[in-house]
């Protein structure tokens, strides 16, 4: 008997990833800790928001770093100006009379840009100063909280594709104690670390952990300056985020820590290469592999 397989089977059973998951079908079988992603800090607070050049961390909004390439953001939730009702919930910098966004209009800006790229998975980090039920609520009403994965601390994180085809593709963390009722929030001191942030000086960049448990596999290489006053220093990112320096600091940490940084976070993300860099890491297996020609994008 001729056995004649339909095309549609055949192609089942000898599919290849060739769909990109994070811009790369080659990180689809990658777990989640093993790819790099570029994220922005306090990524709401921008010069063209109207954010105080005091609170201000980047001149261009959350919409256009999405464009750049941009899949993870510090976000800091507080009450408004004038209420602490849920609908008014906002992103601030500080005092929200140096700038304010509509937490709800923000995030659901951000599903927007989720449902147009379905293909990528994307992390939030929130640094919170409203109730847990705040966040459920901007959660719920921007549509986001039907894309959050769901870690168990100590599981291993599953690949890319199983979170891209499950639906599942978005990680929250946040600056708080887990709660149970909000099993889709981790703590990010529980499952992972950064390296200290808002140096003086590029010299006193460092790999070592700031905060957080350095045991866990995620983790954040926080990159930016801050002036004397503490606020960022827009006039020194060029410098510390250029190619060479931020991909040799991030291959530096790899190798101090024997993991890659889950996250790369920059200040005035216009001025630099950050999505470059990440691309750049995310070809590479280790530390010590040789490192692939540059690669480009439009990430200004």
């Amino acid at each position: 008997m001729l056995f004649v397989a339909s095309a549609t089977g055949l192609f089942h059973q000898n599919r290849l990833p060739t769909e990109p998951c994070n811009g790369s079908a080659e990180n689809c079988d990658k777990s989640y800790t093993d790819v790099t992603f570029p994220e922005t800090h306090n990524a709401h607070s921008s010069l063209d928001e109207n954010y105080n050049y005091l609170a201000a961390n980047h001149r261009l909004n959350l919409s256009q770093q999405w464009d750049a390439g941009y899949r993870a953001f510090m976000l800091d939730i507080h009450h408004s100006r004038y209420s602490e009702s849920l609908e008014n919930t906002s992103f601030c910098h500080g005092e929200c009379v140096l700038g304010n966004q509509n937490a709800v209009e923000l995030l659901s800006l951000l599903h927007q840009k989720m449902n147009s790229s379905t293909r990528d998975v994307v992390t939030i980090l929130f640094e919170i100063y409203v109730p847990y039920t705040h966040i459920q609520y901007i959660l719920n009403m921007s549509g986001l909280i039907e894309k959050t994965h769901i870690q168990t601390l100590g599981d291993s994180w599953p690949t890319l594709a199983t979170m891209v085809e499950s639906q599942r593709n978005l990680v929250v963390f946040i600056e708080g104690d887990f709660d149970s009722q909000y099993p889709y929030l981790h703590n990010f001191v529980e499952h992972g670390w950064t390296t200290n942030y808002g140096e003086r000086y590029p010299e006193d960049m460092t790999c070592e952990a700031h905060r957080g448990d350095s045991a866990q596999p995620v983790w954040h290489m926080n990159n930016w300056l801050s002036v004397e006053r503490g606020t960022s220093d827009w006039t020194r990112a060029p410098v510390v985020n250029a190619y060479d320096f931020l991909l040799n600091r991030s291959l530096e940490c790899w190798e101090y820590h024997g993991t890659r940084p889950t996250f790369v976070a920059v200040d005035w993300w216009t001025d630099g290469e950050a999505v470059n860099v990440t691309r750049t890491l995310n070809a590479m297996d280790h530390w010590s592999d040789e490192v692939p020609l540059r690669a480009t994008t439009d990430s200004r």
